[in-house]
């Protein structure tokens, strides 16, 4: 069974979008994923890595080109829980740079 995160994310000059975190049980690497509206963020979806680091990151685009990095989130995050991250590239409707995330959901 999977745990599925719903997160939204803010921009720093007030965009927001919402996202999926999806953690499998599957212990393979890259068997964790998101999924999110392409429009805003350069895709609909890839991979979450970096679980062990206390961070999420979330592959936004080809390679190590895109990245959404969630400080602080990880498996132990609650519904409620926020904290700070980034967006590294212009990819997508949803600006590169700092954001805020805010953990709405957990299944």
């Amino acid at each position: 069974m999977s745990t599925e995160y719903d997160v939204t994310l803010v921009a720093s000059d007030g965009t927001t979008t919402k996202i999926r975190i999806i953690d499998s049980i599957n212990p393979l690497p890259f068997s964790d994923r998101w999924s999110g509206d392409a429009a805003m963020l350069g895709s609909s979806g890839g991979v979450v890595a970096s679980w062990g680091t206390g961070n999420a990151v979330l592959h936004t685009g080809p390679g190590a080109a895109g990245n959404v990095t969630l400080e602080g989130f990880n498996k132990s995050t609650k519904a409620g829980d926020t904290g700070s991250g980034s967006k590294t590239s212009d990819l997508g409707e949803f600006p590169g740079g700092d954001l805020t995330w805010t953990c709405d959901k957990v299944d």
